[in-house]
C-alpha cells in the first residue's frame, strides 16, 4: 500500500509539472505571437509607406525630363520626314517601291516604339533616350542619302547611279575591276556628264558581272522636236527668255516699221511642231517710225550670241560676227566687241560696225593621256565639257587600267564638244581551255587574236577535232601572236589502186583500205562493168571514212549517124508538093498540103559525167564547160544561190550518170554563191 500510495503522489507530482509547464508554454506563445503581430504590422505599414513614396518619386522624376518626350517627337517627325523625302524623290529611281515599302515600314515602327515608350508605366528614360536618338540619327541619314547630300559606298553592289556624276561611276567601276561601257544620250532633265540610266539595278552583286553600261547625258538634244507657240505681240525679253529655255539655235531676226508696239513681235514664219534646228523667222516692230538717233552701246560681254544679235538689229547697229577660244566665257556667249560700252554709236553706219567675239570655249590643249588614269581622264574631260568614250583591249606590254592609245597626242587643241576616245588595258590575255574549235573561234574573235589551221592524221584524235594548240592553257598571248591550231583528220589511209578491177574487187579492195565509196557508169571500149576511173588517184593519203567516186564501164556507145535517105526523101516530098501546089493553082479548086512535122528520135542518148576537172570557181565557166563537153545534149544553165560551193552543179544528183536524150534540154542549176 505504501507502495502505491508513493506511485500515486509521484503521478500526481508529475501530472502537476505537466500542467504548470503547459501552462507556462501556452502563455509564452500567446506573448509571442502579439510581440510578432505588432512587427508585422509594422513592417507592412513601412512597406506601403515606402512604396507610396517611390510612386511620388517616380511621378515627380517623369516630369522633371520632359527631354525624353521631346526626342520621342523628334523621332516621330523624322520617320515621317523621310517618307516624304522618298515619295519626292524616289520616282525617278529604279527601285522606288523597295525604299518605299521601307520608309513606311520605318514609320510604322517608329509609331509602335513610341506608343510603347509612352504606354509603359515602368518605362527608363536612359533606354528610351538611346533608342529614340539612334532611331533619329538613321532616319535623318536615310534622308540626307535619298537627296544625295551624302553617298554611300556600295559594298559588294551596283549602287543607284542615277543623276551622279560619271567621274564617280567611272571610279567606283575602276575600284570594282568592273568594264565600264558609256553611251551617250540627249537630255532636257539630266546635266551634261550625268548617267541618266543604267543597265544593271541597283543591288546587283558585283561578282554576278563583269560590265557595266550607263547612259550619260551630253545636254539637250539640237535636233527635238518641241511645240513653238504664237509669239505674235510677244516682246524682245519674252522671246529671249523662250528662246533660251527651249534651246531654240536657228532662230533669225528682223526688225521693220510697224503701227504695232515698238519691240514686240509682229510676223513669224512657222509655229507649232517643228524641230529646235529648224529656221524660225520672226519680225519685230520698231513703230510707226524708226529712231535713228546716235546710240549708247550696252556691254554685250557674257550675253548669248542670239540676245546680242537681237540687241544690235533692234537699234539698227550694223555689226559682224567672229568666233575665238575664251578661257572666261562660256561658249555661245560673247567674249569681246570692238567698241567698248557705253560709246555713242550711228545707227546703220559702217564706220561704226561692230565686230562681236563669240566665245569658242576654253583652248583646250590635250595632256598626255597616256600617263593619266581612268579617273584623271573623265575629270579632265568633264572640267572641259569634251565628250568621252572608254573601250578596254588586251595589253602584254601595258599594264592593266592603264592606257594604250588615245585619238589625240599631247599637245593638240581641241574645242569643247569633242569626242575623246581612249583605249584601255585589260593586262594580259592568258589562253584558256576549250571545249571545241567552235568556242575557240570565238573566243579568238572576240578579242582579236589572228589564228591559223593545220591539218594532220591521227589514230586518236577524231576527225574535225582539235590535237593541239600552239599556246598551252595560262600562256600569255602577246601583241601580235597567231595560235596555230592543229586539227585532226582522222586515221590515215591509203588509196589502192582499183583502175581495172571489176566492180566487185574494187569494192572488196576500198572497203579493206577503210574508204566509202559510189559508182557511177560510162560507155567505153572496156568490158562492162570493169573500173575505168578513180576519182582519187592510186597511192594518195586521204583520210578514213573518205569518198571516192569509181567509174565503170557500161560497155561501147552506139553512135548516132544521119539517114541520107530520109533526107533525099524529103527534098522529093518538097518537090512534089511543089508541083501539085501549081497544079491546084491553075485549077483553082485544090488545098495546099501541110508540110510534115519534124520528129526527133528520143532513143538515142547519152551518158552524162559531171567529171571535177569540168566544175570551176567561175559559174559561167562550169555551164560553158559541160555544154562542150556534151555537145549532142542541149543543156541551158540557171544560176541559185546555193551556199558554200560556187561554180558546183546543184541538182547534179538529176543529171550525173544518167542516159540524156538528144531530143529535149535539161537546165543545169549552178550555185552562183
Amino acid at each position: 500500500m505504501a507502495q502505491k500510495k508513493n506511485n500515486y503522489n509521484k503521478n500526481n507530482y508529475r501530472n502537476n509539472n505537466y500542467n504548470h509547464s503547459h501552462n507556462h508554454n501556452q502563455s509564452r506563445k500567446r506573448d509571442y505571437v502579439k510581440d510578432n503581430r505588432d512587427t508585422v504590422a509594422k513592417e507592412i505599414t513601412r512597406e506601403i509607406n515606402h512604396n507610396s513614396t517611390l510612386e511620388k518619386g517616380e511621378s515627380q522624376k517623369k516630369k522633371k525630363h520632359p527631354i525624353v518626350n521631346f526626342f520621342l517627337f523628334l523621332t516621330l517627325v523624322s520617320s515621317l520626314a523621310y517618307f516624304g523625302i522618298t515619295l519626292w524623290t524616289g520616282s525617278n529611281s529604279v527601285n522606288f517601291f523597295r525604299s518605299l515599302i521601307n520608309s513606311v515600314l520605318l514609320v510604322i515602327f517608329s509609331i509602335l516604339f513610341i506608343a510603347i515608350c509612352v504606354t509603359n508605366p515602368n518605362r527608363k528614360k536612359g533606354t528610351i533616350f538611346l533608342g529614340s536618338f539612334f532611331l533619329l540619327l538613321f532616319n535623318l541619314f536615310g534622308g540626307l542619302t535619298t537627296l544625295g547630300i551624302v553617298s554611300v559606298p556600295s559594298i559588294g553592289q551596283v549602287a543607284d547611279f542615277q543623276g551622279k556624276s560619271l567621274t564617280e561611276v567611272v571610279r567606283w567601276a575602276e575600284k570594282n575591276d568592273i568594264t565600264l561601257n558609256q553611251d551617250y544620250e540627249y537630255s532636257d532633265m539630266v546635266p551634261a556628264y550625268s548617267i541618266i540610266s543604267q543597265d544593271m539595278e541597283q543591288g546587283t552583286k558585283v561578282k554576278d558581272i563583269n560590265e557595266l553600261t550607263v547612259s550619260v547625258s551630253e545636254g539637250p538634244n539640237p535636233d527635238k522636236e518641241i511645240i513653238v507657240p504664237e509669239m505674235n505681240g510677244w516682246d524682245t525679253e519674252r522671246v529671249i527668255n523662250y528662246v533660251e529655255d527651249n534651246y531654240l539655235n536657228n532662230v533669225e531676226v528682223s526688225f521693220r516699221e510697224s503701227i504695232s508696239p515698238q519691240d514686240t513681235v509682229i510676223e513669224q514664219s512657222d509655229s507649232g511642231s517643228m524641230r529646235r534646228s529648224e529656221k524660225l523667222e520672226l519680225t519685230f516692230s520698231l513703230g510707226e517710225e524708226a529712231d535713228t538717233s546716235d546710240v549708247k552701246l550696252v556691254d554685250l560681254t557674257d550675253m548669248s550670241e542670239f540676245a546680242a544679235t537681237l540687241y544690235l538689229k533692234q537699234h539698227q547697229i550694223k555689226y559682224e560676227i567672229k568666233k575665238d577660244f575664251s578661257n572666261k566665257i562660256e561658249r555661245g556667249n560673247v567674249s569681246n566687241q570692238s567698241i567698248q560700252p557705253n560709246t555713242m554709236v550711228k545707227v546703220n553706219s559702217d564706220e561704226d560696225k561692230v565686230v562681236v567675239t563669240i566665245s569658242k570655249g576654253k583652248s583646250i590643249k590635250v595632256p598626255n593621256l597616256k600617263d593619266m588614269s581612268m579617273v584623271e581622264i573623265t575629270n579632265w574631260v568633264i572640267e572641259n565639257k569634251l565628250k568621252l568614250e572608254f573601250t578596254n583591249q588586251y595589253d602584254d606590254s601595258i599594264k592593266e587600267n592603264c592606257v594604250i592609245s588615245a585619238n589625240y597626242d599631247k599637245g593638240d587643241k581641241i574645242e569643247q564638244g569633242s569626242t575623246v576616245k581612249v583605249v584601255i588595258s585589260k593586262g594580259k590575255l592568258v589562253m584558256e581551255k576549250f571545249k571545241s574549235l567552235d568556242e575557240f573561234k570565238a573566243w579568238a574573235d572576240k578579242y582579236g587574236i589572228a589564228y591559223e589551221e593545220k591539218h594532220e592524221f591521227s589514230e586518236d584524235v577524231p576527225q574535225g577535232e582539235v590535237i593541239s594548240y600552239s599556246h598551252k592553257k595560262g600562256d600569255t598571248i602577246k601583241n601580235g601572236d597567231s595560235i596555230i591550231i592543229t586539227i585532226s583528220d582522222g586515221k590515215e589511209c591509203k588509196v589502192p589502186d582499183v583502175v581495172g578491177m571489176s566492180k566487185k574487187e574494187a569494192t572488196e579492195a576500198l572497203e579493206e583500205a577503210g574508204l566509202n565509196y559510189n559508182f557511177v557508169t560510162q560507155s567505153s571500149s572496156k568490158s562492162k562493168n570493169t573500173v575505168i576511173k578513180q576519182s582519187i588517184s592510186a597511192g594518195s593519203k586521204v583520210s578514213s571514212g573518205t569518198t571516192i567516186t569509181i567509174t565503170i564501164s557500161s560497155g561501147k556507145q552506139t553512135e548516132y549517124r544521119e539517114d541520107n535517105s530520109s533526107s533525099s526523101h524529103s527534098s522529093s516530098s518538097g518537090s512534089s508538093s511543089s508541083g501539085s501546089s501549081n497544079s491546084s493553082s491553075s485549077g483553082g479548086s485544090s488545098n495546099p498540103t501541110p508540110a510534115p512535122t519534124p520528129t526527133c528520135d528520143k532513143s538515142i542518148t547519152t551518158t552524162v559525167w559531171i567529171y571535177p576537172d569540168l566544175i570551176s570557181n567561175d559559174p559561167n565557166t562550169t555551164c560553158n564547160n559541160i555544154k562542150n563537153k556534151y555537145s549532142s545534149v542541149h543543156f541551158s544553165c540557171s544560176y541559185v544561190s546555193n551556199g558554200p560551193g560556187i561554180g558546183l552543179v546543184v541538182n547534179s544528183d538529176d543529171i550525173d550518170g544518167h542516159e540524156l536524150n538528144h531530143c529535149d534540154t535539161y537546165v543545169l542549176k549552178i550555185n552562183k554563191g
